[in-house]
This record gives C-alpha cells, sequence and structure tokens, in this order.
C-alpha cells in the first residue's frame, strides 16, 4: 500500500511543485538515523507515524492542482487516505502475503520486485474510494478519479520508493554470485546437525551432500531454538549434542539431549558448553566474530556478523585488508545473518534469516543455499571411533 509509495516526478508547474517537494523532505532523512537501529528502520517508523501526514499534503495539493479541485478538501481527505493504506499494506503484505511465500536465497529478488508492484497495485485500490469521494458530485467522476488516482498515487509512490530504497540493503544479490552448492569448495569433513523447520526434529547431513538422517524427534517450536554441544558427563573426551529450547519463561528453557557418547575432532567454540549449558544463548544472540572449525593454517580470512539484518556478513582480508559486505534488509522482508562459522576451507557457513542454511566463499563472491534448516551445528567428528548411544534414535531419512 502506501507501504512503498512515491512517484514519477513530472512537470506540474510552480505552484504543485511545493506539493513534490513536501515529498521529497522525506526522501533524506533515514540517512541520519544510523548509529541507532538501522537507517530502514526509521524510514519506517517516521513514514507511518508521521511521513503519511506529508505525503497527504502533497497529493492534497497535488490533486488539486491537477485536477481542480479544493485545496482543503484534498488535503483533508489525502491525509487520512495515506494513513490507511500504509498500515493496511503493512499488515496485508509483510504479515500476511510475505510469511506465506517460498522465498529463499534463490528466488528473493524476484519475490523483492513482485512485492514492490503488489504495494502499488495495493495503494491505487485502496486509496482510490477517497479520491472519488472528493469528486462526488462532478461531471465524469468515475473516470476522472481513476485517472486522478494513477496520477497522484504514481507521482508519490516514486519518491516513496527511493525514500526506502536508500536505506534499504540487498547486497546480498547485487554484490555476490548465487550459484549452486555444488560449485562451492566445501570441505569433505564437516558434518552439520540442524533443525529442520517443516517437522521440528534434529537432523545431521554431510556439508557436501548426501541424505540428510534423523537424529531425534526433538519438536522444536521456536525460531529461538538452538544446539550445543557439552561434555559428556560419565567421560570428558567425549560429547554430547544438545538443544536449548525456547518456553514462555525465557529465563527457564528447556534442554533435551539429543545424541550422546560423540567423538568430536572439532566443533565451533561459541557452540560447546563444558559446565552449566544454562549459559547458552538463543539463537539470535549467536553473532559476532565467526569461529574458526578446524585447522586453519593462518588463514588470511576473517568474519564478522553483526546484529541488525541491514549490517549482514563482514568479510575482512587480514592480509590486504580487503572488506567486502553483503546484507538484505527491504520493507517487505529482512533476513538477519546467524551461526555463522569459519570452516576449514575458508568458506563461511551461516544462517540466513529464520530457515537457510548458506556458505559463501569470500575469494569468487559465490554464495549458496545448500539447504533448509535452523540452527546448524557443523563439527568434524572423529571417523576413527565409532559412536555409542543415541537418545532416541530414529531410523528414518528425510
Amino acid at each position: 500500500m502506501d507501504h512503498f509509495q512515491i512517484i514519477h516526478g513530472g512537470r506540474y508547474g510552480a505552484k504543485s511543485r511545493s506539493s513534490v517537494f513536501v515529498l521529497a523532505v522525506l526522501a533524506l532523512s533515514p540517512l541520519a538515523w544510523a548509529n541507532s537501529g538501522t537507517p530502514l528502520m526509521w524510514a519506517g517508523i517516521l513514514h507511518l507515524l508521521f511521513g503519511n501526514t506529508l505525503i497527504g499534503i502533497g497529493e492534497g495539493l497535488l490533486l488539486a492542482r491537477l485536477f481542480e479541485l479544493p485545496k482543503a478538501k484534498s488535503i483533508l481527505v489525502m491525509i487520512p487516505a495515506n494513513y490507511f493504506s500504509a498500515w493496511l499494506g503493512m499488515f496485508v503484505i509483510s504479515e500476511w502475503i510475505v510469511p506465506m511465500l517460498p522465498m529463499d536465497l534463490n528466488n528473493g529478488l524476484r519475490w523483492l520486485w513482485s512485492m514492490v508492484f503488489l504495494a502499488y497495485c495495493m495503494t491505487l485500490a485502496s486509496e482510490w474510494p477517497f479520491i472519488a469521494w472528493c469528486f462526488r458530485g462532478r461531471k465524469n467522476w468515475l473516470g476522472r478519479s481513476v485517472l486522478a488516482s494513477f496520477a497522484v498515487q504514481s507521482a508519490s509512490y516514486v519518491l516513496l520508493f527511493g525514500w526506502y530504497w536508500l536505506p534499504s540493503g540487498a547486497s546480498l544479490f547485487t554484490n555476490t554470485t548465487i550459484v549452486a552448492a555444488a560449485e562451492l569448495p566445501l570441505p569433505n569433513s564437516v558434518t552439520v546437525y540442524y533443525i529442520d523447520p517443516d517437522d521440528g526434529n534434529a537432523y545431521s547431513r554431510p556439508l557436501t551432500g548426501g541424505t540428510a538422517q534423523k537424529v531425534y524427534d526433538l519438536g522444536s517450536t521456536s525460531r529461538g531454538d538452538v544446539l550445543f554441544l557439552r561434555r559428556n558427563p560419565s567421560d570428558s573426551n567425549r560429547w554430547d549434542l544438545a538443544a536449548r529450547l525456547e518456553t514462555g519463561d525465557y529465563k527457564n528453557p528447556r534442554f533435551e539431549v539429543i545424541k550422546t557418547n560423540l567423538s568430536i575432532e572439532a566443533a565451533p567454540r561459541f557452540q560447546i558448553y563444558s559446565a552449566d549449558p544454562r549459559q547458552s544463548e538463543e539463537r539470535w544472540f549467536n553473532f559476532g566474530e565467526a569461529p574458526e572449525l578446524g585447522a586453519h593454517q593462518e588463514s588470511p580470512w576473517k568474519f564478522q556478523v553483526n546484529f541488525w539484518a541491514g549490517e549482514g556478513l563482514l568479510t575482512i582480508n587480514k592480509k590486504t585488508g580487503e572488506r567486502f559486505h553483503f546484507a538484505y534488509e527491504t520493507p517487505f522482508v529482512s533476513w538477519r545473518v546467524r551461526n555463522a562459522v569459519h570452516l576449514p576451507s575458508d568458506i563461511a557457513l551461516f544462517q540466513l534469516g529464520d530457515e537457510q542454511i548458506c556458505a559463501f566463499d569470500p575469494v569468487t563472491k559465490r554464495l549458496a543455499l545448500l539447504w533448509h534448516g535452523q540452527a546448524p551445528m557443523p563439527v568434524i567428528e572423529n571417523t576413527d571411533v565409532a559412536d555409542e548411544g543415541n537418545a532416541k534414535p530414529t531410523a528414518s531419512d528425510k
């Protein structure tokens, strides 16, 4: 709706430029809010709370100028029209439509532009009755109101598009090359444990492919649930794979042991807890510098995960000083980067959004969606020692 709404310029004469100026002011302010949250967050807040008043004034002046309608009446009608369409668009598109879309790394950019077009169409539909009311009692009111709606909404949509585009971040798609997982130099020695988003159970699979094996009927229901390792209480040389599950009380999560007596050669340090498992954090706090998995032989690369979706993943070459960044934060959907791990082959493994397990090659700037999953736990298991004992084992494949 007015969720993404502005104008494609046009020449309306000296008096009508005042309406365009009122809307254009909105396209500059988000950049001043970079140190508190993200610019896009503030752009949305300012738009929903105050921006619609300015947009309504601008549209009302434009409507009056182009179609010879009373200024005061047009402004008083277009202000509530913009608030109505903006809030309706936020709930219908962001809260209802977007969660139902099969959106991921391989199609996210196409869906983004589809949402931009849908928002424009919803703006036309939701604000047309307000504009039609301004034409009531006039000759050919229907045709003129439709034309006025296209003219005014197209104008404001272009400006509002710029208001949101400037602070948005889609460098995930523009700065990287999306490829198939087989095109990345993934290490053969890594096994990944994760939570499947479809059934909430714990699975494992080789990083380089193969069949996913269910290892535990976990029944996870929260996107904040994570997997972690802890020392086996009976054998300090062995490890137990466990899950931290969210409950109604944040301070008292539930813990489930998934697999016991694992012989682990290497695991990410932030996912290892040798004492009280209550010190483990839910997934949203697994950010910062990506821990290394296994031997890296003085790797020049470092991966840094930041908290906000708009800050994404930062790659730094410690020898050359090269810095490379990508992120995905738009008005319709944002994907945070979490659970990043620096793999032995200088590949970053991480979770993108709620359920995408991805890998990134900093040398070629190639990015791949490996599979859908949550809370990836990559480990290098000691294949010379057999595992003994699973908690609630299963034999099903996924």
